[in-house]
């Protein structure tokens, strides 16, 4: 019998995660009754990939204020867009938040924190009387408490869920709550109860045209048949799954499905098809995107393809898992990988390498204190010495294997020990001793296979409850030498710490006056890099890292007001970005010199300074050219803000003839009101020097200022603008679409002239 099948325990323990885990990552959440805000439309789509992540948009998203909904559309009331930009949310966005936040905590193993997140959506829907919302966050509850093997409370809370579900509720919620009875059952030890419910659900999603459904059933059934170890069932059924999924984008389930059918195919003696398998597990749990996931699926796909003898290519998986390991600094997976590796090694002879990554391994281990990979280390180590014939070293390693072994009450390392230790003893010729493990070996053997034949009957005939009392008793004598042995532990390093302490403290002392200084020089090194030198105005660089959030506030603004009731009304809230080419500015250096060109270029700068909007900014993008950016909402008109910038240059006097004809380019963002996240910052950059270079040429025929301006109409399409972005705005130009505003005759702008050379042909 394969030593996965000795204890049956391991097949519970493992039945339990995959369904906590299965569940998890398919459950569904209602979407809130309004458009999803951005934040929590990327929280969903991370939460099987990087749950992480995801845990922290949704706690970032619950730090903005809730509002009621109904205030939001009064038209009496004028609110602060900017302030509600930061602070906006709903009743419902805030408990589809905290759904998601209970979710992503629970994929990532923060099962407590979970619970806590649940019971805030629980609240909120109950306070609010929101049926709908109540009964998925009551689902979701209950798959937390089956996590924490609280059957009857989860038992409960479905009971409660099932109260609230009518025939209007969505077809998820209610194939979620089926699937979590079902599993329920399995929890329960009811397994022909369990089995017939996941039948039926199987069957009605088959009628019903519903194969994720259906794939569910099929998994858990695979998963109920692999707890009776009748594997040809388990292996059927999650083949099955794999083929009502083939043409859907299900990504977690088949490569869990995939990976238990490598498993299965392995223990079978199907190589080929457990390659096959394990391949395609790692290819979708790559699509899937968790490295964490895609580590452990390439250690499987590395034991698998060992297990058929090919060891030279075990080796390629198990060190790809490793660089990916490394980069995420996976220091459990990274230990694990080693013994692999150098297990793969030894099975290949190259006994150097072997005991290189073993003993990484075994240092790893013995500082993580997980007791049971070291001796799964020691085991190899003592096969490897055995093969180099030297048998005191494999001696050595094989007792003290077997001593941990007893300590931790391990059957199938007490076996794997016992059966080495005498093939030793037998290459030693010392037969009394060969003899002795031989026997305890068999004798462990048996009692495991025992174990294991009375836990599946206690399983079908739901009775195992003495069995479960002797287990946690072991257990408990366990935790208590663990706890001896851990207070021992804290009382070495109690008087280690005490030893300690003085020169940490002056370490700390010395690193952080250190910090202090690196961080002072560090803030004065950024804000420096954000200024333009020679006029001290802000820089290209402070541009870019405003422009986004600055293009996020407008675009907000512009979404609240596409849905909202002021539709009508022509958006009134843009944000003007005037581009500036100053012709004294381009070539002072030519004309003046280092010096007067540095003088004038700081005494420009303080001028622009004091005389700006304050709730403006001005950009000095070098070579002549600015950039003024302002909101609407704070100015009366746009000829105003563009008399104002020509007075401001005017009035700046010089001992030098200056050329102070501006020519000035205008867009507003967003430049498309109803489609504001069409256009990006460099494509909008785009357009707005298209219209800095028409005013250029305005102002070289007049001799004169000039400024022009770029706007879209209401009824502008967003997919007009796909493409090269300026050939696209010379084209809607000409066509009408956008309309130019001019400080002259816009009949006089050659716009053939502007165009890329490839696009001459418009």
């Amino acid at each position: 019998m394969p030593h996965s099948h000795i204890i049956l325990v391991c097949f519970i323990v493992i039945l339990s995660a995959a369904v906590l885990v299965s569940h998890l990552a398919g459950a569904p959440v209602l979407s809130p009754y309004q458009p999803e805000p951005v934040e929590l439309q990327r929280a969903r789509q991370l939460m099987l990939s990087r749950p992480n992540e995801c845990v922290t948009l949704t706690h970032f998203f619950l730090q903005r204020k809730q509002i009621d909904p109904a205030q939001l559309i009064n038209p009496r009331q004028d609110f602060d867009h900017q302030k509600m930009a930061k602070q906006y949310r709903t009743r419902e966005q805030s408990q589809a938040a905290w759904q998601l936040q209970a979710l992503c905590q629970a994929n990532e193993g923060e099962i407590l924190p979970a619970d806590t997140s649940i019971d805030r959506a629980i609240a909120l829907a109950d306070q609010y009387r929101q049926t709908d919302m109540l009964t998925t966050s009551l689902l979701i509850k209950a798959k937390l408490a089956l996590a924490q093997k609280k059957t009857q409370f989860a038992k409960q809370l479905l009971d409660s869920a099932a109260k609230n579900i009518s025939d209007k509720s969505h077809n998820n919620v209610q194939n979620a709550l089926s699937l979590l009875q079902a599993s329920t059952l399995l929890h329960q030890h009811r397994v022909d109860d369990a089995r017939l419910a996941f039948e039926h659900i199987r069957v009605q999603a088959q009628e019903n045209n519903h194969p994720v459904q259906q794939a569910w059933a099929n998994y858990l059934l695979a998963e109920y048949y692999q707890l009776l170890q009748q594997d040809e069932l388990a292996l059927s059924h999650y083949v099955e799954t794999l083929k009502l999924l083939s043409q859907h984008r299900q990504y977690y389930l088949k490569a869990m499905a995939a990976e238990k059918a490598a498993n299965i195919n392995a223990a079978l003696g199907s190589g080929e098809q457990a390659i096959h398998y394990a391949n395609l597990a790692a290819s979708e749990f790559e699509l899937l995107g968790n490295p964490s996931l895609l580590i452990r699926s390439l250690l499987n796909l590395g034991q698998v393809t060992r297990t058929s003898r090919d060891a030279s290519l075990a080796l390629v998986y198990f060190f790809n898992a490793l660089d990916l390991a490394k980069t995420l600094a996976d220091n459990e997976h990274i230990a694990l990988l080693y013994l692999e590796i150098g297990h793969s090694y030894r099975l290949l002879n190259i006994n150097a390498e072997a005991l290189h990554y073993l003993s990484l391994a075994y240092t790893r281990f013995e500082r993580e204190h997980n007791v049971l990979r070291k001796i799964d280390t020691q085991l190899q180590l003592g096969q490897l010495y055995m093969a180099q014939q030297q048998y005191p070293l494999a001696l050595a390693q094989l007792k003290h294997a077997l001593t941990l072994a007893e300590e931790q009450q391990n059957s199938p390392r007490l076996i794997e020990s016992h059966r080495l230790l005498a093939q030793l003893f037998e290459l030693t010729d010392d037969p009394t001793q060969a003899l002795t493990h031989h026997k305890a070996h068999h004798n462990y053997y048996a009692k495991a296979s025992r174990i294991n034949r009375l836990l599946t009957q206690s399983l079908v005939q739901d009775s195992d409850k003495q069995l479960q009392q002797e287990r946690e008793m072991a257990q408990l004598r366990q935790l208590n030498e663990e706890t001896q042995q851990a207070k021992q532990r804290i009382s070495y390093l109690a008087g280690g710490l005490a030893l300690l302490v003085p020169f940490l403290l002056y370490g700390c002392w010395h690193y952080y006056g250190r910090h202090r200084r690196l961080q002072c020089n560090n803030h004065e090194l950024q804000s420096s890099l954000l200024l333009e030198q020679r006029t001290a105005l802000p820089n290209w660089r402070q541009l870019m890292q405003r422009l986004p959030k600055e293009m996020a506030k407008s675009q907000l603004r512009s979404e609240q007001w596409y849905l909202s009731e002021e539709q009508a009304q022509p958006f009134n809230d843009k944000t003007y970005y005037l581009m500036l080419h100053v012709p004294f500015m381009a070539d002072l250096n030519e004309r003046l010199g280092l010096m007067h060109a540095s003088v004038l270029q700081k005494q420009l700068g303080a001028h622009l300074k004091n005389r700006i909007h304050p709730q403006a900014q001005l950009y000095d993008l070098r070579e002549g050219q600015f950039i003024y950016v302002i909101s609407q909402r704070q100015v009366n008109s746009l000829h105003d803000v563009i008399t104002s910038l020509e007075r401001m240059f005017e009035e700046f006097s010089s001992s030098f003839k200056l050329d102070q004809r501006l020519a000035i380019g205008i867009i507003g963002h967003p430049f498309l009101p109803k489609s504001p996240h069409a256009l990006d910052d460099m494509r909008l950059g785009d357009i707005l020097y298209l219209a800095m270079a028409a005013a250029n040429q305005l102002s070289r025929q007049t001799g004169d200022r000039a400024w022009v301006e770029l706007a879209a109409v209401d009824c502008q399409q967003a997919a007009f603008f796909n493409g090269d972005i300026r050939h696209c705005c010379i084209e809607a130009i000409l066509k009408g679409l956008v309309k130019v505003n001019s400080s002259h005759k816009k009949q006089h702008i050659d716009w053939h002239t502007l165009a890329p050379d490839k696009m001459m042909s418009i």
